[in-house]
């Protein structure tokens, strides 16, 4: 009710006045909630882009590991052809874990940020992991067989994807860090929130 002593205009006045400021607080509620939104989406970035960069270099790692061109033999296994690609296939099967961890991390980024230039990174990682995959077992089954010129050229490929060194001169490795270092150079300023 209003009171009788108040002109009317000001008590419309006073409810205008009143009506303004509970606009202004919703528009001022509405930008907080915004601007937290928006901190708790940078945030979410930032995480799945961390991650991923740091599998990519676990990947790394796991590829030296898997290529590494020095190996030994136990004495009893010399005579065995087949036992260091047996060898080369259980370090390849040792990281399964990480490269299905590099994929579900490749998927969040697709989803959250959406970097085709990561994602074809990505990819070739796992195109390289393939290459090795396919050389261990090209090479065990050339192991047990006499070696006729036909075949050198593709044994000699087989062994470069092999064993490597990742010098210049090592075209796959070469690919592994062109592939590690994209994933860093486009995730880096998301990670550090840039």
């Amino acid at each position: 009710m209003s009171d009788p002593s108040i002109p009317d205009w000001i008590n419309a006045g006073a409810a205008a006045i009143g009506a303004l400021a509970i606009v202004v607080g919703l528009f001022g509620a509405n930008a907080k909630i915004n601007e937290s939104s928006r901190a708790a989406r940078q945030i979410r970035r930032s995480e799945v882009a961390e991650e991923l960069i740091s599998l990519a270099f676990n990947v790394d790692d796991a590829f030296r590991d898997m290529r590494n061109p020095f190996d030994t033999v136990p004495k009893e296994k010399m005579n065995d052809r087949k036992y260091s690609f047996q060898r080369r296939y259980e370090r390849l099967v040792k990281y399964n874990d990480l490269f299905k961890s590099l994929r579900d991390a490749q998927i969040r980024v697709r989803a959250i940020i959406g970097n085709s230039r990561v994602d074809d990174a990505v990819e070739m990682l796992f195109r390289a992991r393939g290459e090795v995959a396919i050389a261990i077992e090209e090479l065990a089954e050339m192991a047990d067989e006499e070696l006729n010129p036909e075949d050198r050229e593709s044994r000699i490929g087989y062994r470069k994807t092999l064993f490597g060194s990742f010098s210049k001169r090592d075209t796959l490795g070469q690919m592994i860090i062109e592939a590690v270092e994209a994933i860093e150079r486009e995730l880096a300023p998301i990670a550090r929130i840039e």
